[in-house]
């Protein structure tokens, strides 16, 4: 048996009560804010499961949390090509920046790797789905409906990624490995391997093209081949 634990780090495009961040509401809503649909895929997810999301509840302008706390970009300058005005060095004190990430972002690191250790603890197992989206016009070889991104590396984590690609094939979706990023790149599942290390713990990431999201039942499309396909991966 293996658990499920589930989480979406860039849910939303908002900013805390009172915060401008000197960023157009355009700009605001875009890829370099958030992942639209992720957290609809997500949310169907923990409904299928009966488990709750771990839900990033601002912009990745804000901070990132899909980002390790020590990480450059932790809170972004420049996000996806749009500057954010409101963490420029000359208006953002290092005091402040450390004080917004142990408040909104150590929390949420703390709280997933909570999650993630209870799972080893009582199951013995631990998959680890991190649902992101991407547009698939911010560069080439993007033309697919979904990528699945792991550690080639790890033999566990490497065997359900393999598993779960064939299950969405088989729901005919297109899927890719480790595209469009890489995934041994900077990210909270690539933090967690190292602390989970040599445990049975996999931390894949769910990357969703704007194309599917955006289209009539696209999450819901996304959401039904993950689950059949979890139902084999976690019995």
């Amino acid at each position: 048996m293996i658990g499920l634990v589930l989480s979406c780090e860039h849910a939303s495009w908002t900013l805390p009560p009172d915060v401008d961040l000197g960023v157009p509401l355009d700009v605001l809503r875009s890829q370099a804010s958030w992942d639209p649909g992720a957290f609809d895929i997500a949310a169907q997810l923990g409904e299928r499961f009966g488990l709750p999301i771990h839900t990033g509840a601002f912009s990745r302008m804000w901070v990132d949390l899909n980002r390790p706390r020590d990480h450059v970009d932790v809170v972004p300058q420049v996000s996806f090509g749009a500057r954010v005005p409101g963490n420029a060095a000359t208006v953002l004190t290092g005091a402040v920046r450390a004080a917004r990430i142990a408040t909104y972002h150590q929390p949420y690191w703390d709280a997933v790797r909570r999650d993630v250790a209870g799972r080893l603890r009582s199951i013995g197992g631990c998959l680890h789905l991190s649902s992101h989206s991407f547009d698939p016009g911010l560069g080439a070889d993007r033309d697919f409906d979904v990528g699945v991104l792991y550690d080639p590396a790890v033999e566990f984590e490497a065997d359900l990624a393999e598993r779960l690609q064939f299950k969405l094939r088989g729901g005919g979706l297109a899927v890719r490995a480790n595209l469009p990023y890489r995934g041994t790149e900077p990210a909270l599942v690539t933090s967690l391997r190292q602390v989970f290390a040599g445990q049975r713990y996999a931390g894949l990431e769910l990357e969703t093209s704007h194309a599917v999201v955006r289209s009539p039942d696209g999450c819901a499309r996304i959401a039904r081949a993950t689950a059949t396909a979890l139902d084999d991966l976690l019995s």
